[in-house]
């Protein structure tokens, strides 16, 4: 039953990507996307493939299952690197690292604990990094109460933030014992262990995950119904992405038979370029690193889909009907939806997760 619910959240997948599929095929051929829909091929007369698809619903509705199941496969492996990117506003692994630390904080008020008692070395001291997140210190709450003085460290934080955005180079060999040293006696300085603590925390978190989900009862079906929720989710936050770049290049570009409007032109050209070098090299170090759990897929496909957005920014479209601001709009509405649907998800996932395996090491009563 199981590989039936895996196969329907796959497919849910792969039906949202054929919105963005679609969009990009009508952008770059709109005469094709136009001739698929004839009953008839206009130079031979024939009747085109999808007409004699829609004679057979059978035949049909295989054929888009089979089409679906397939790019959800591919599309949720993509979808799960996407949010765990560093560059991500708020990836799963910083909302894990959060979660546990507060859950931690609350059960030890009643004095209880998320750690495994066996394991005496550990501690929320020791696990808990500075920042859980990439951005945090960008985003870090500022020291003084007067408005000038904050507008001042705002402003000084801007150059961190171009940093953070283009990346540093600063990725260390995960087999290096002297970092490992470092880090396990704290010699190191205050936040540059928060990397090797967070891998820590999502080590155990996967530990109890396992844990919860071995188990056979009610709380384990709703972990797994969570889960699943979770998956489909994850895959709409990377089609709404995907469509928000498409929809915004399709608004910055001009008609093709119009010279106007340069400025569009030069602004989706500008951008396009933009996002494709930093796509291209973020793919880049992931290559020189040689990490099998960080392959460049993701920046591979955003330096495809901002080609393509400079590409039709250049070209132009035939028709203003997708330079309309809703469809944009309408777009962001969606991502951003999916993104907090997504999000609060994964947080409530989490809690239960960590409740699950609190409650799994408590004894189980005695009979009188």
């Amino acid at each position: 039953m199981d590989i039936f619910k895996l196969a329907f959240e796959t497919s849910v997948v792969g039906f949202l990507a054929f919105l963005w599929i679609g969009l990009a095929t009508y952008l770059l051929f709109p005469a094709f996307m136009k001739d698929l829909w004839n009953e008839k091929t206009p130079d031979s007369g024939n009747p085109t493939l999808l007409s004699m698809m829609a004679r057979n619903p059978t035949l049909l509705g295989v054929a888009a299952l089979t089409a679906a199941y397939v790019l959800g496969s591919a599309i949720l492996p993509i979808s799960n690197q996407l949010v765990n990117d560093a560059h991500w506003p708020l990836t799963e692994n910083a909302i894990r690292c959060q979660v546990f630390a507060r859950q931690e904080r609350l059960l030890e008020n009643i004095y209880h604990s998320a750690l495994a008692k066996e394991n005496q070395k550990l501690s929320l001291e020791i696990l808990q990094p500075v920042h859980c997140s990439y951005w945090a210190p960008v985003f870090a709450a500022t020291q003084t109460s007067g408005l000038g003085d904050t507008l001042i460290q705002i402003a000084q934080r801007i150059p961190l933030f171009l940093r953070l955005w283009v990346g540093v180079d600063d990725k260390t060999d995960e087999n290096d014992k002297a970092a490992f040293a470092r880090c396990e006696y704290a010699q190191a300085p205050e936040g540059e262990c928060d990397d090797f603590k967070q891998k820590r925390i999502l080590a155990l978190f996967d530990l109890q995950e396992s844990a919860a989900l071995n188990q056979v009862s009610d709380k384990t079906e709703r972990l797994r119904q969570l889960h699943e929720r979770i998956v489909v989710l994850r895959g709409a936050v990377f089609s709404g992405f995907v469509l928000v770049l498409i929809c915004l290049f399709a608004f910055l570009a001009r008609e093709s038979d119009q010279k106007a409007h340069w400025i569009r032109t030069v602004l989706g050209i500008v951008l396009g370029l933009v996002f494709a070098a930093f796509a291209l090299r973020n793919g880049y170090l992931d290559l020189k690193h040689a990490n099998i759990f960080d392959i460049p897929v993701l920046e591979s496909l955003l330096a495809v889909i901002t080609i393509f957005g400079v590409f039709l920014a250049w070209r132009g479209l035939e028709s203003r009907q997708l330079q309309r601001k809703r469809y944009l709009l309408l777009a962001v509405f969606f991502a951003g939806l999916s993104y907090g649907g997504w999000m609060w998800s994964e947080i409530i996932y989490d809690q239960e997760v960590i409740t699950s395996f609190t409650v799994l090491q408590v004894p189980p009563a005695t009979p009188k």
